[in-house]
């Protein structure tokens, strides 16, 4: 496990940004490791506070963008086969299971999915799929890849 994983929240960029927009949203949170969930609770958290602008909540925003761009830097750098893997094996699961789909409701059998389920994959594959590529076209502009 590398330094950054080990950082608090309050000792990062979003930290920082805290510290000097939001230091109630930071004396909740700040203790808290960034990879345990705690940027979207973050999130939340600034969206529903009223004094803070809309330009404070996009710079969030971007930070919390670098922050998670970071995180899968250092996953494509680890040793660990998983840790480069599990992004790349979740994407190809997901367009797996989108294409069985797409041939189940295309054969005219009785097969029927809630809708609740179709918006929760409809999340999972736009951020799983979307994150993925936006993550490899920025790993490899910074590492001189066309």
């Amino acid at each position: 496990m590398d330094d950054r994983s080990k950082k608090r929240l309050k000792d990062t960029k979003v930290g920082k940004w805290l510290r000097e927009t939001s230091p109630k949203v930071l004396d909740l949170v700040g203790h808290l490791l960034p990879d345990k969930g705690v940027l979207g609770v973050v999130k939340n958290m600034v969206d529903k506070d009223p004094e803070i602008t809309h330009d404070q909540k996009m710079d969030l925003e971007r930070l919390m963008e670098q922050e998670k761009t970071k995180r899968w830097e250092s996953d494509n750098q680890s040793d660990s086969w998983l840790a480069k893997h599990t992004r790349p094996l979740i994407v190809l699961s997901l367009v797996g299971v989108l294409f069985i789909f797409i041939i189940l409701d295309s054969l005219d059998i009785a097969f029927d999915v809630r809708e609740s389920w179709v918006s929760l994959y409809e999340v999972l594959i736009l951020t799983a799929v979307g994150g993925y590529f936006t993550l490899r076209s920025v790993f490899d502009k910074r590492n001189n890849r066309p």
